[in-house]
């Protein structure tokens, strides 16, 4: 059987589409690599490896990366090749680049140069990647710098995602800083307005119990209509004190301060049992533990209790406080109706802006709430709030 002709012709042909098919796949690996890769590194290694990369996708031997301000004040982020040479590069930099660029410098110590913008989501470049090499070289075709600029694409948009994560963070921060300081200044006021209310109208009302006690001590003996009416007022004289008591203990219990979080808790748990829901403590611990931390457990265990009191319609709860490996757990479960968890914080009343409120307690000291709840099948509350007994003092 007689062999084909040779054809030189097609032998060409299938040399240049092997040839092209090269640069494509390497086209595409260095795209597909650099983009795993970057997933993996930081801002700063993200920047060398992309520059290293493009150097060594088109033979160029300098490189920069520059980026710039809002104010426009421009800096070297990443360098490749040697450090005089690199540097010069930086006064290549045009702010108002928006495609790639490729310029010859005949005479000049790096004679080639590629700039292509680094753009971000508003389509303004705030970077740029600068290409250079020490040997005169043939311009690359427009494959290989639409490929460069999809790498500057990817490095922008890596960037880009980083610096908002970083503002992201810093907004959160300082949410968080300010809703600490509101929380402090809450307990500040209202650490103030119950001595105010314990040193005056409360001090006033007991001494208004106390005379009106002694008058009907010592006031003869009256019709029955008025004698009824001498001991509403003295009903409602005392109710005045027991409510001033309880309002004074609800603003800045003084049983928080001198015995600690569990009596304040126990104490709190009076209004579970006058309202006739029976309490069973389960786990109690009597440590004193520092004193945002006692603070932020019975501002929880408080606003449990509320809950408990207006939605909840139980008749049983449980309470537990105790120290595990570094760690104050608190618990607060009821046999009520519960509620469903999952409907959004800003529809749902109340009960889950008071949630809110919780969780953002126990986050402001690096602990933890959970609540699970199902309806009719009660609430379980779980608090875990770090806690250094060494640390703050009481």
């Amino acid at each position: 059987m007689q062999s084909p002709p040779h054809d030189p012709g097609s032998a060409l042909s299938f040399r240049t589409e092997y040839r092209q098919s090269q640069s494509r796949a390497a086209r595409l690996r260095l795209l597909v690599d650099t983009g795993q890769a970057l997933t993996q590194l930081a801002p700063d290694a993200m920047r060398q490896c992309v520059l290293a990369r493009a150097c060594a996708f088109l033979a160029m031997d300098h490189g920069l990366l520059l980026e710039w301000d809002a104010g426009g004040r421009v800096s070297i982020t990443a360098r490749h090749g040697s450090l005089d040479q690199v540097n010069s590069l930086e006064a290549v930099a045009d702010s108002a680049m928006r495609t790639p660029c490729w310029q010859d410098r005949p005479g000049e110590a790096l004679p080639n140069v590629l700039r292509v913008p680094l753009r971000g989501g508003d389509g303004n470049a705030f970077g740029a990647l600068v290409l250079a090499n020490s040997v005169s070289l043939q311009a690359p075709d427009n494959e290989d710098i639409e490929s460069l600029h999809l790498l500057a694409t990817l490095l922008a948009a890596h960037l880009e995602n980083d610096r908002l994560l970083t503002t992201l963070k810093t907004r959160d921060r300082t949410l968080s800083d300010l809703v600490n300081r509101l929380f402090r200044a809450q307990e500040d006021e209202r650490k103030r307005v119950a001595y105010d209310l314990h040193d005056g109208l409360a001090q006033t009302l007991a001494g208004l119990h106390q005379r009106l006690q002694g008058f009907a001590g010592r006031c003869p003996t009256l019709p029955d209509t008025l004698g009824v009416d001498l001991q509403a007022i003295l009903a409602l004289a005392q109710h005045c004190v027991v409510e001033g008591r309880q309002l004074i203990g609800g603003l800045r219990p003084t049983v928080l301060d001198d015995f600690g979080v569990l009596k304040a808790v126990d104490k709190e748990a009076d209004r579970l049992r006058d309202a006739g829901i029976s309490v069973q403590w389960i786990a109690r611990c009597e440590t004193r533990l520092p004193s945002q931390v006692e603070i932020a457990l019975f501002r929880i265990a408080q606003e449990a209790i509320n809950n408990i009191l207006k939605h909840a319609h139980a008749s049983h709860t449980q309470l537990a406080l105790e120290l595990h490996e570094g760690e104050a757990l608190l618990r607060v479960d009821d046999n009520g109706k519960g509620f469903a968890v999952e409907q959004r914080l800003d529809t749902a009343g109340a009960r889950h802006l008071g949630l809110a409120a919780m969780q953002e307690r126990a986050s402001l000291l690096g602990g933890q709430l959970t609540c699970v709840s199902s309806a009719e099948c009660g609430t379980h509350l779980r608090v875990s709030v770090p806690f250094d007994l060494n640390g703050t003092p009481q």
